[in-house]
This record gives C-alpha cells, sequence and structure tokens, in this order.
C-alpha cells in the first residue's frame, strides 16, 4: 500500500485508510508511507497518538507536499517495493490518493515488478491543476497512471459515472467508510440554555473557505446560536469560535454534544468537477454522532444529492444568507432533528469500516485470482 499520509496522521485519506486497514489482516499488507510525524511538518496539524497503527509500515524521511520532498518519496517508494518483491512479500500494489506521488511511484513499481496495481481516489485526480505550470505533464501522467491499473476504486456513484464519461475503464466503487466502534461515542448534551449548537470538524481551506465564510457572515445575524469550529487550521475569522485541532476522539465528543453539525463545500467554479464527486470522510463521523447535517453546498453535487436520499439533514445550495438563517430556524425544531437523527444512525451502518474492509480485501484477492488464471 503506497499512502503519503498515513496514521497517526488523522486528515481525510489517512482517516479512511485506518478505517479499512484496521479490520484487514495486519500481516497480508505493508504500508509505504511518509514519516511519522508528516501530519506536524506537513503544517496540517493533524496528528493523533491514539491513531497509531500496529501493522508493517515503512516510513520514508519524508515531510512535506513539496515537489523535491514529492520526487524523493517516488524513489525511495521504488526502492522499498523492489526489496519487498525480492523477499517474496509482494502480490497487488494499492496506490491511494490524494498525492500524486502516490500514485507515480505505484505507476512505476507497478512497470518494474508486473505486479497489479490497484488505485483507490479519495478525490478527483488533475482537475483542480489546469492552472499549473506543469499540467501537461500531469495529464501525461494521468493516463499512463490510469492505463497501467488493473482496477481504480472510487468511493461513490457520481465519482463512477465521471470517470466513465471521460472514457476511463476498470472503475469500481468501493465507498468511503467510518470506524464505527470508535466513531459511535455515547454523550449527552448538556442542558443549559436554549442556544441552538452547531458544530464542525475539519480542515479549512480552498474546498470549503467560501462556503464557510457565507455561513459565519449569516450565523452573526441569528440570534440563540452557539457556534464551535475543531480546525487545526487558523483564520482571523475564526478566533471566537475555533477551539483548534482536536484528537479524534476529543472531536467525536463534540460532534456528540451539538444539535446541528455543518459540512461546507466551495462554491468557487474552478473546484466545481472536485466538489461534484466530493464525499468528506467528515460526513460519515457525522452521522455516526447520530445529528442532522446542515450542509451549504453547490448544486448537483454528490453530498446533495446523498442527504436529499436519506433525509439526514437540510441542503442549501446558495451562497445565500437568507436561505442559510430558515435552514438554521428549521432546525430549531427537535422534533425534525429526531427524524434526521434517526435517519443518520441506519444509513450509516451500511459504511461501517467492517464492511467495506471485507470488499476491499475481495476485490483484491479477485484481481490476484483472475491474474493467475491468465497466466496459466
Amino acid at each position: 500500500m503506497v499512502c503519503y499520509s498515513f496514521s497517526p496522521c488523522t486528515t481525510g485519506a489517512a482517516t479512511l485508510m485506518y478505517n479499512l486497514c484496521k479490520y484487514l489482516p495486519k500481516k497480508w499488507f505493508t504500508v509505504i508511507t511518509a514519516c511519522e510525524d508528516f501530519g506536524i511538518c506537513g503544517n496540517l496539524g493533524a496528528y493523533d497518538k491514539e491513531y497509531t497503527f500496529d501493522c508493517n509500515i515503512i516510513r520514508l524521511p519524508i515531510r512535506t507536499y513539496k515537489i523535491i520532498d514529492g520526487m524523493k518519496f517516488v524513489v525511495l517508494t521504488v526502492v522499498q517495493g523492489i526489496l519487498l518483491n525480492k523477499k517474496g512479500y509482494l502480490d497487488c500494489i494499492l496506490a491511494v490518493y490524494p498525492n500524486e506521488f502516490n500514485l507515480l511511484g505505484a505507476c512505476l513499481l507497478r512497470y518494474l515488478t508486473g505486479k497489479p496495481l490497484v488505485i483507490y481516489m479519495h478525490d478527483l485526480y488533475l482537475e483542480t491543476r489546469k492552472k499549473a505550470r506543469l499540467y501537461k505533464l500531469y495529464k501525461f501522467c494521468e493516463k499512463k497512471i490510469f492505463d497501467s491499473a488493473a482496477l481504480i476504486l472510487v468511493t461513490n456513484e457520481k465519482f463512477q459515472a465521471y470517470y466513465s464519461r471521460k472514457g476511463i475503464k476498470r472503475v469500481a466503487m468501493l465507498h468511503s467508510c467510518v470506524d464505527l466502534d470508535r466513531a459511535s461515542i455515547e454523550q449527552k448534551k448538556e442542558k443549559g440554555d436554549n442556544k441552538l449548537k452547531i458544530v464542525f470538524t475539519g480542515s479549512v481551506y480552498g474546498a470549503t473557505e467560501d462556503a464557510i465564510i457565507a455561513f459565519l457572515k449569516a450565523a452573526k445575524k441569528i440570534n440563540n446560536l452557539e457556534i464551535v469550529f475543531a480546525t487545526p487550521h487558523e483564520r482571523s475569522y475564526l478566533e471566537k469560535i475555533s477551539v483548534g485541532f482536536l484528537p479524534k476522539k476529543k472531536c467525536f465528543e463534540l460532534q456528540r454534544s451539538a444539535d446541528v453539525l455543518f459540512l461546507p463545500l466551495s462554491f468557487n467554479q474552478s473546484l466545481l468537477e472536485e466538489v461534484q464527486c466530493a464525499f468528506p470522510v467528515k460526513i460519515l463521523e457525522y452521522l455516526a454522532a447520530r445529528k442532522p447535517v446542515l450542509a451549504l453546498v453547490p448544486k448537483g453535487c454528490y453530498v446533495e444529492e446523498f442527504i436529499r436520499k436519506h433525509n439526514v439533514g437540510i441542503v442549501v445550495t446558495e451562497l445565500s444568507e437568507q436561505k442559510i438563517a430558515d435552514a438554521v430556524n428549521e432546525l430549531r425544531n427537535e422534533k425534525k432533528r429526531e427524524f434526521f437523527s434517526e435517519n443518520a444512525s441506519k444509513v450509516v451502518c451500511s459504511y461501517d469500516a467492517k464492511i467495506q474492509a471485507d470488499k476491499l480485501r475481495s476485490i483484491i484477492e479477485w484481481i490476484l485470482l483472475n491474474k493467475h488464471k491468465k497466466a496459466t
């Protein structure tokens, strides 16, 4: 498994892979990843010692997302992969995106060893790089990498349909997942004033920031509202409401203490393709907390479809202060919140990490079996 960030880093893809790997046989896989303190040295601020993993991990001395470190990661990944192959420990390569260096290193390793490559796409690749100086190189690499894969796994139906329209073959679905054993923490809200408590846990960056700013502007005009953000990213407008980065256990407790959990996605046109297919891991953590979701996301994106289909919250598809305020006031209705919460507790069971890990194991075993059949 080639995964640039892995536990105890607790960013999106790292958390997803922790959830999956926890329920795979520990001797079944080896993880090639960046150094243990990458969550801190990469300025991500997402490092949780409770998420230290006991599987076989090869940690490379890489500390940032800079190109020079990325290329070092590619070279060292190939070297380590070849050594594993010589020892007879390599049957299949699983590359986890985001980070194009994961994909490049795994692709080179696939060509050098002849072992099948499976790619797990947590986010879209390439679409956000159209203005990059190296865009043509990215484009060339994308085709080569995807063509070399035995299978490309994506996290939802919209993602799968997007790649199918682009003519990318061998695409299958493996849903995002949540570790229900960890996320389902009992936490009762302390009864105090009548304020509606809205909580956000996650990153504040390009793919979320404009929606967050719009929400906070609207919130200033709404009475009896308590807002709490748990994020590793510092912003001046979060000064009075952010508690900073919290370890996962504390995040889960904070989510449980909320009346409503907030989920933003950017309305920026340059990020539209990525956002349309996005399915953040935090939404499953929100559902595991059995709380209604208030989503501020672009119309037509997968998150909107998911929330409406399963009736687990309210979606606002415009950066409109009035519509945001209307949604907040609608969620003051306790019976409506209970309805959404009951639905959340049912839906999230299908995304249990135990179920998705079994699917991943079956997929890779199927690929290896079919490769053997072709060879014989």
